[in-house]
């Protein structure tokens, strides 16, 4: 019970952000056609010593994507930009409010993008309920709370210079978000005071484990912009640490084969982190050969042991027969691609090659079961299959040196011709001769 008020309570605080947003005044009206009245403010701004007031107007008409649909300063920030007058402009019958921050700048933002029908007019596509989801997200609760010190709207965006998510320099397109998120979560003097629900503090080093990762790797050198970043796991907007029993929903979004077999396996009834007992979560690595099996660097010895343990027992199995296939098909396609190199024609071979691979990754996949019984046949087609490969690549290789020592002695019938047939012109030739004197 006290674990559903606290959550009721979360829940409560959070919506107040949203229910400010939706108390902020009508959408700003961007100036869309037509000739654009003069922005002094960019133009009082932009002519000032101190580089901390330009930076925000020169930010602003360097690409910022409100400033491209026809937005101005005051659309955010209040005031009359027609003025030059500072004074003037800044006056509280202009509705000028400064720079919002907090629960402020969540209602600024949400004015137009929490509303549907005014964002149909820019971007029909994009979502309405950002601010809806920042309210029950970490970040918003504590604002709600008071906590000033959590990302807003503009720490992930930026506040003038704002590009859209799809633009490569944006702090949120995916190969920046793990800066942009490790700009507060790595900070331990930013990250000072907060803690983890058993009471530790929260760790720093959660991007440095990221990029020692698989999905790093691919997001970064293979340019694969599907590979997770931070917020595909831990939500954008919404942003809060998956659940103990949620992270397996959280990986089955990407490896949904994967958590289907975990799923009716007994580690799911027995892991309560599920995929994170035995990969990790930030460091996650490519599985090595060494994680199935009974040896000390095995996941599976750190829970099983001993011959009387039938967890012990069906990981050595698994581990016996994913590497029996792994070599068998290592050995194979050495002899077809000797074959191949030597001219014979192996093009059968060399598909059904891959076919058995793809028996050794469902090997892989079904190994998540944790049932030898439903692995081993896998493991034992792949090997019918190798079998056959191998016997048409020793009957290339049989052909191959059939025709060699045919090749052998048609050369060497040829060249007993030509001598022959030499000795015979000499022959003919000393008679002619013999003829003529």
């Amino acid at each position: 019970m006290s674990v559903f008020l606290d959550w009721l309570r979360s829940i409560l605080l959070g919506s107040a952000i949203l229910t400010a947003a939706l108390a902020a005044a009508s959408p700003a009206q961007a100036q869309t056609g037509g000739a654009r009245a003069p922005n002094e403010c960019a133009t009082c701004h932009g002519g000032l010593s101190d580089a901390a007031f330009v930076a925000p107007a020169v930010a602003f008409r360097g690409g910022d994507v409100h400033q491209e649909r026809g937005f101005t300063c005051a659309d955010c920030h209040g005031g009359d930009p027609t003025v030059a007058n500072k004074d003037q402009a800044k006056a509280p019958e202009t509705g000028y409010t400064g720079i919002p921050r907090g629960t402020d700048q969540i209602a600024v933002c949400a004015r137009c993008h929490s509303d549907a029908a005014f964002m149909r007019g820019f971007a029909p596509r994009q979502r309405v309920d950002q601010a809806s989801e920042y309210a029950v997200s970490v970040h918003g609760i504590r604002l709600a709370e008071g906590d000033l010190n959590v990302a807003t709207c503009a720490s992930c965006h930026g506040a003038h210079g704002i590009r859209t998510a799809s633009d490569a320099r944006s702090p949120v397109f995916p190969t920046n978000v793990a800066a942009t998120c490790a700009s507060c979560h790595s900070s331990e003097s930013h990250m000072a005071g907060y803690e983890l629900p058993d009471g530790s503090p929260l760790p720093t080093t959660q991007r440095a484990e990221h990029e020692m990762s698989a999905h790093y790797e691919a997001l970064t050198e293979r340019n694969d912009l599907s590979a997770p970043t931070c917020n595909d796991c831990h939500g954008n907007h919404g942003a809060a640490p998956p659940g103990v029993r949620s992270v397996a929903n959280v990986c089955g979004t990407c490896h949904a084969v994967f958590a289907t077999k975990f799923e009716t396996s007994v580690h799911s009834f027995v892991f309560e982190a599920g995929c994170v007992e035995c990969h990790g979560n930030h460091a996650i690595v490519a599985p090595p050969p060494e994680m199935l099996g009974t040896s000390e660097d095995a996941v599976c010895s750190q829970c099983h042991g001993g011959d009387d343990d039938p967890g012990f027992l069906g990981a050595r199995q698994m581990r016996a027969g994913r590497d029996r296939l792994r070599d068998e098909i290592a050995r194979t396609a050495d002899l077809i691609e000797r074959a191949r190199v030597a001219g014979m024609e192996v093009g059968d071979e060399v598909l059904a090659l891959g076919e058995v691979r793809n028996h050794l990754v469902l090997a892989r996949t079904e190994m998540h079961a944790f049932t030898p019984e439903t692995v081993q046949p896998i493991i034992d087609e792949g090997l019918s299959m190798l079998t056959e490969i191998e016997r048409a690549g020793e009957d290339a290789l049989d052909e191959l040196r059939f025709r060699r020592r045919g090749l052998a002695v048609s050369l060497g019938a040829i060249l007993l011709f030509v001598v022959a047939l030499a000795l015979k012109i000499r022959q003919i030739d000393r008679r002619r001769l013999g003829a003529a004197d």
